[in-house]
């Protein structure tokens, strides 16, 4: 009889733990790689006069996470883009090759005031850096585009039908709103700024008076049977102005990106559950 009596309790437990296991939640982080194909133009008036444009290939890796399974209207983001190319200024005599860095963190959060549109909202910290180089200057071949910025950012996304399959239509936006950035003298030599320290009114406060800009993306997001994928269009604005001189810089490119969602378990050999939570609902 006591036999029957542990049987019993066994399965009951047994199936008190499965029951238990199904009605947990998991946190997903959803992470997305981009590759696009830009067309720039932009003034370096520390190394040129003259308007350079060309074209660059660009890398973009972005993931986000809600905070915690409890807290599922705030979500922590992070985004680190690569940008490489060359321009030419308007005669081609002469060619400005670039390389560019960008990583930002921040924090949104989550809305849906209407059954079909999700929004979020947030601020985000990033760090800008540009490197370039004109071959034809012989004293001041290098300049570096240097600076940090508080952005506001947010997205909007809208369920559509088309084509007999649900889609939906995206749309990114950052603008920069303060910060901190690194314009040198016109003529001033890095030599002399760096190697005999003559740095005094480099690093100036940045804000809406001497720097703005958008970063836009417009993407449409299509779900395959076994992957979700993203194709759309970029923008990007921004002038900024210290020591009288005036940058600028204007970016549209082709994008296309896929988008996945993980899980790690801390290096234990487990099946992944069925039940996660994901920021890219």
């Amino acid at each position: 009889m006591k036999k029957y009596f542990i049987y019993i309790f066994t399965i009951l437990s047994g199936f008190a733990t499965a029951q238990t296991t199904n009605d947990q939640k998991y946190l997903l982080t959803s992470a997305g790689n981009t590759l696009g194909y830009s067309l720039l133009d932009f003034n370096d008036p520390y190394l040129s006069p003259l308007t350079y444009s060309g074209g660059g290939v660009g890398y973009d890796f972005q993931s986000q996470r809600f905070l915690s399974i409890e807290n599922t209207r705030f979500s922590k983001y992070q985004k680190l883009s690569l940008l490489a190319g060359k321009g030419y200024n308007p005669p081609h005599t002469a060619s400005m090759s670039f390389f560019g860095v960008n990583y930002g963190w921040g924090m949104r959060c989550h809305l849906k005031p209407m059954n079909k549109l999700r929004v979020q909202l947030g601020g985000l910290w990033d760090l800008d850096f540009m490197f370039k180089y004109l071959a034809r200057n012989v004293n001041n071949p290098v300049n570096v585009d240097l600076g940090t910025n508080f952005n506001v950012s947010g997205s909007a996304s809208y369920d559509i039908l088309l084509f007999r399959k649900e889609m939906k239509v995206k749309l990114d936006l950052k603008s920069p709103v303060l910060g901190c950035m690194f314009v040198p003298y016109s003529g001033a030599s890095y030599y002399e700024m760096f190697g005999l320290g003559n740095l005094d009114n480099v690093f100036h406060f940045s804000s809406l008076h001497n720097k703005r800009g958008l970063d836009a993306n417009l993407l449409l997001e299509i779900p395959l049977r076994r992957s979700l994928w993203r194709v759309g269009l970029g923008y990007e604005t921004m002038k900024w102005s210290a020591n009288d001189l005036v940058f600028k810089r204007n970016n549209l490119s082709i994008k296309v990106a896929s988008v996945f969602d993980f899980a790690t378990f801390a290096g234990r050999k487990k099946r992944a559950p069925n039940n996660f939570i994901s920021p890219n609902e």
